[in-house]
């Protein structure tokens, strides 16, 4: 534990807190979806090898994906952050408090494709059905629904609808009760 302080002492010491929040806020970023941190990045900012910054970015990594980290409180906070020198604490706090909203639906997104099904965009057109011959004036409109879903395992597919009025109430009725 000792060597490990002594490490992070020395990496992310007080006068480079500024590289410490950059590179808190570029994990934050990946776990978002956008782009991460690098080494090449980071390297002429730092002294540190390939093997601190990966380290170091994944200890950071790992604190930032834990859920219990987003209560932000010491006592729920995982054993390796209380393993951290105290200012290197502070600023793991300063951005969880900032990027807190965020970090959660990222990872609550994150959960819900490993087990289930989700919805990730949806694309949508009006047809107007008309009756032919004797049905000539027979019109009804239908809503034509793309819906992309991803999972964990056969990763993204579109599933087609065709709704009239009815099945569209219905199915606004059931997505505004999933909200609520």
């Amino acid at each position: 534990m000792e060597t490990a302080q002594t490490l992070y002492l020395n990496l992310f010491g007080e006068d480079k807190s500024h590289v410490l929040k950059e590179l808190l806020h570029a994990c934050v970023d990946e776990i978002c979806g956008k782009p991460g941190p690098t080494y090449h990045k980071f390297v002429n900012s730092m002294d540190w090898s390939r093997e601190e910054y990966e380290g170091s970015y994944k200890l950071i990594s790992m604190l930032l994906r834990n859920p219990a980290s987003l209560y932000l409180t010491e006592e729920k906070m995982p054993q390796e952050y209380h393993e951290l020198p105290e200012h290197i604490q502070q600023n793991i706090l300063t951005c969880l408090k900032v990027r807190r909203e965020q970090l959660t639906d990222a990872l609550l997104i994150e959960y819900s494709k490993e087990m289930n099904e989700t919805v990730t965009d949806f694309d949508w057109r009006l047809k107007l059905v008309m009756g032919s011959s004797k049905l000539a004036s027979i019109r009804e409109p239908l809503l034509q629904l793309d819906l992309t879903v991803e999972n964990k395992v056969s990763k993204r597919r579109i599933l087609g609808l065709e709704l009239n009025k009815d099945e569209l109430d219905m199915l606004i009725n059931a997505m505004e009760s999933i909200v609520q």
